[in-house]
This record gives C-alpha cells, structure tokens and sequence, in this order.
C-alpha cells in the first residue's frame, strides 16, 4: 500500500509538473507571434541621427542593426574634455554602427534581448582603427618635438594605442548601446507600435516592418541619406 501511494504522489507530481510547464509554454506562443517580424525607431536631433532595426524571429532569434552619426558640434559640446578632441579629429562628425545577432524570449509584458557578441565600426573602420586614428593625431606634437625620425614613429603611436585602451574598449562602447542586454526590459503593444520602456521610465517606439515592402538598409544607404540632409521622423 505504501509503494503505491508513493507511485500516486510522484505520477501526480509529474502531472501537475507537465500541466504547469504545457500552459507557460502556450502563453508564450500566444503572445510571441505579436512580437514576430521586423521594428523599426528613429532618433533624430541637430546632434545626432540614430536609425535602428530589430527583427525577432521564431524560434528565438534575434538580429539588430544601429547606424549614427554624432554631429561635430554635438561632440565639441560635450562635458568629457577627452569627446571634445573627437571633434577636432573628426570634423564631419562621427559615424557610428553595430550590427549583432543574438536571441529575444518575452512574456505578456517583458522582452529580454541578448546580444553577446556584436559588431561594431565607427567612423567607416573597426574599433583598433578608430583608436589608431586617434592615437596618430595625438601622437603628431610629440614626435614634432622630439624630432624623432619616421622609423620610431610607430612605437610611440603604439604607445597611445595603449593608453587609450586602458580607458576605452570595444565592449565599453557596446555596453553603452546595449544597456539592458540581458535583462528584461517592459514593452507593450499600441497600434501596431512595439513601445519599449527602459528602467528609468523613458519610452522608445518602435515601428512595425514588412519584408515585403522594406529594404534592409546598410550603411552606405544610411551614409548617403543623412549626408544629403534627410527630413527625419521623430517621436
């Protein structure tokens, strides 16, 4: 009697177990395919351009693409002496992209992103270019005052190279842009819009796309679209 009372609990255990985990799994694909296809936001201001694409796709897979350019003004602005001197080395502005693939799971009101591993180019070339760029510019005065010869040119730009990384690194600048990778983030449906809101409250709209009627856009189209002074959409 005893073997089969603890058969009846353990079989009624796995019962309630599978009952639980079979209707968690259809709230999710009741509200998953709400989520499905490709969102769309712009930001748009005399500092910067943000144009950002987010497609969720079934089986949890995630892409986004984010394309910028921060104005020269916006950078000469700024109150960290060391963005100021972008401004100076970069006087058309700077371009800023990040491409990355990763996975989405949601709730009735939450989305979670993750993007482990992205992507990212600014100013035209992968982040080691940027910063021998700037290493370059900021190594000129000195190689002019000690009058080095070219062939020890290159040490003291590397010297630059790194002490710029120790304050700055690829993933610093893609956390920034990813802030809440990983953590669930609230979002809600309105009229076709994805509205996400972030931990300080702030709102971000999000457009519903079509493949069949949108183009992705790379970056030379975004390049030649905010070089030619676009009317952007804002929200």
């Amino acid at each position: 009697m005893a073997r089969i009372d603890l058969i009846t609990r353990i079989t009624t255990t796995a019962l309630v177990t599978w009952l639980c985990l079979l209707m968690l799994h259809g709230a999710a694909d009741a509200q998953s395919p709400l989520l499905l296809g490709e969102w769309h936001n712009v930001q748009a201001s005399e500092d910067f351009d943000l144009e950002s694409r987010l497609m969720l796709h079934e089986g949890g897979v995630a892409h986004v693409e984010l394309a910028g350019r921060f104005s020269q003004a916006y950078l000469a602005a700024s109150d960290d002496q060391d963005v100021q001197q972008l401004a100076d080395i970069f006087p058309d502005g700077l371009p800023v992209q990040i491409v990355a693939d990763g996975t989405w799971t949601a709730t009735d009101d939450s989305l979670t992103l993750d993007f482990p591993d992205p992507d990212l180019m600014i100013n035209g070339g992968n982040f080691e270019a940027f910063i021998t760029t700037i290493a370059t510019v900021l190594a000129a005065p000195v190689i002019r005052q000690l009058n080095l010869p070219p062939e020890q040119e290159p040490a003291v730009i590397a010297t630059f190279v790194g002490l710029l990384e120790e304050d700055l690194s690829e993933q610093d600048v893609t956390d920034q842009a990813f802030a809440n990778n990983g953590q669930p983030v609230a979002y809600r449906l309105e009229q076709g819009a994805l509205i996400l809101t972030d931990a300080d409250g702030v709102d971000a709209r999000w457009h519903s796309l079509t493949a069949a009627s949108v183009e992705m856009m790379g970056w030379g189209q975004f390049k030649r679209r905010t070089d030619a002074r676009a009317v952007w959409k804002t929200e």
